[in-house]
C-alpha cells in the first residue's frame, strides 16, 4: 500500500554565524509520514534552478538530501560529527558536520550544526524549517 502524501507549504529560515540577515525561503511541498518519522519534499529556489531537496527524519537522524544543481545527501545527528560529499557544476568538496541541536516536532524541525568545507571551517548553522498541511487529512 503506497503512502498518500499531503500539500505543506514550507518555510525554511537559514541563520548563519557570519552573516546578520537570516535567508528565509517559502515553497510548496509534499509531506510524507511514516511510523517512525517523516519524508518532506519541496524545490529550493537557487541561482542555477531549482534543487529538489528531501528530508528524511527517522528517530535520531536528520538525512537531507539534494539532488539537480547541487548534489548531497548529508545526516545530521545530535551531538555527532558526519562527513558528505558535495557537489555542484563546478566543484565536489567533502562537507563535514557537528550537530549540537536537532529538535523535530510534527510541524517543525530544527538543527543547529558547525560545518566545514574541504576541511576549512566555514560556521554554525541554524536552519529551521516549519510546514502546515494544506488539503489532506486535516480539511
Amino acid at each position: 500500500m503506497a503512502i498518500e502524501p499531503l500539500r505543506v507549504r514550507v518555510q525554511q529560515t537559514t541563520r548563519m554565524s557570519d552573516i546578520p540577515e537570516a535567508i528565509e525561503l517559502t515553497m510548496d511541498g509534499l509531506y510524507y509520514p511514516l511510523k517512525t518519522g517523516f519524508i518532506l519534499m519541496f524545490d529550493q529556489q537557487q541561482e542555477d534552478g531549482p534543487v529538489p531537496t528531501t528530508i528524511k527524519y527517522t528517530p535520531e537522524r536528520l538525512a537531507l538530501i539534494c539532488k539537480g544543481p547541487i548534489e548531497m545527501n548529508h545526516s545530521f545527528i545530535e551531538g555527532r560529527f558526519t562527513q558528505s560529499l558535495y557537489k555542484n557544476a563546478y566543484m565536489s568538496m567533502t562537507m563535514a558536520t557537528t550537530t549540537s541541536r536537532l529538535d523535530v516536532s510534527e510541524e517543525s524541525c530544527t538543527f543547529v550544526y558547525e560545518l566545514s568545507m574541504n576541511e576549512e571551517n566555514v560556521g554554525i548553522y541554524e536552519v529551521h524549517v516549519t510546514w502546515t498541511f494544506e488539503g489532506g487529512e486535516n480539511e
